[in-house]
């Protein structure tokens, strides 16, 4: 039976993501949005179903009272969100084209998540979490690189399963040769991987999906899911590989949706104790995955567009 507190406890940046929105008179302007891809992953795993919490720092100030309170709202637990005077919380400017593809601004610099220190990671919820989800993001800064990679040696210690999305954001990076080892220390240290096919080949220069696959894969990994945009994923084991096709949806903005995915994913994985034991199974968990990362683009934001359980079964119901 299992005794553990949390189902996932997600590990990283919580910031406000400033979304292009259209005012009553029609002008453009910019809505503060929460977000953070692990924010957005431990409360999309709280809308499914699972149980979660966060582990980040954030300014005490009104964007951080907001990610809190948002996250709390969720039921996510945030005992583990440090609320600090000394840097406040960082932001992300977010520019949308007419496809609805985003694209990401970074204003970081001395913001709270960049000093989140080892001796502020809450050890317990680490140890008393199925998952420990990170990402790459955090890695930029040698502060809270050395935050996550504590985080990961507690969890590995206690001998629990640490997912990833590397995640990588051009735009944070000074030199995309620093942004790919982060992506590759990040994937290293996965046992779940969550990966774009362009991110794939970015990080093993291999152009084809299964020679990058054959490239990144490790001895640690039971799952990597390479995500295809509107074209589906791939999930692959050692022993079993599927392919889905993606779902067509009227998108409003893609903010969030392999945070989406990714907490779907996890959801599903520890609700069933991490079977992986079929081709049958891995494309029930790769076709829910995409189904919940395609209803994120119906809305904008990250956090707010992230789908309930209810909402996931109606649209699979209906395709």
């Amino acid at each position: 039976m299992n005794t553990s507190r949390f189902d996932v406890a997600a590990f990283g940046e919580l910031l406000i993501d400033l979304v292009p929105v259209r005012d009553a008179a029609g002008l453009p302007c910019f809505a503060a949005k929460p977000g953070g891809a692990p924010g957005n992953v431990a409360v999309g795993v709280a809308r499914l179903g699972g149980r979660s919490a966060m582990l980040s720092k954030v300014g005490e100030e009104a964007f951080g009272r907001l990610l809190v309170a948002t996250l709390q709202a969720d039921g996510v637990a945030t005992e583990g969100v440090v609320m600090s005077r000394a840097g406040n919380t960082s932001l992300a400017v977010v520019t949308v084209d007419h496809a609805g593809d985003r694209d990401f601004m970074f204003y970081r610099a001395g913001c709270a998540d960049t000093i989140y220190t080892a001796e502020e990671v809450a050890a317990d919820i680490v140890r008393g979490t199925r998952v420990l989800h990170v990402g790459s993001l955090v890695l930029a800064e040698p502060i809270s690189a050395a935050a996550q990679r504590h985080a990961i040696a507690l969890a590995q210690a206690a001998g629990v399963t640490v997912s990833a999305d590397v995640n990588l954001r051009p735009s944070l990076w000074r030199e995309p040769e620093d942004m790919r080892r982060a992506g590759l220390e990040a994937a290293g240290v996965a046992n779940i991987l969550k990966i774009s096919e362009e991110e794939l080949a970015f990080l093993t220069g291999v152009a084809d999906i299964d020679g990058g696959i054959a490239r990144l894969w490790h001895d640690g990994l039971r799952a990597m899911a390479v995500t295809k945009g509107p074209a589906g994923a791939d999930l692959v084991t050692p022993l079993h590989r599927a392919s889905v096709p993606g779902f067509s949806v009227k998108v409003v903005d893609t903010v969030g949706c392999g945070d989406a995915f990714m907490a779907s994913l996890l959801a599903d994985l520890t609700a069933t104790d991490f079977d992986l034991g079929s081709v049958a199974t891995l494309e029930r968990l790769a076709k829910r995955a995409c189904a919940t990362g395609a209803l994120a683009a119906t809305a904008a934001g990250g956090m707010e567009s992230l789908p309930s359980a209810a909402t996931r079964e109606a649209f699979l119901a209906g395709r």
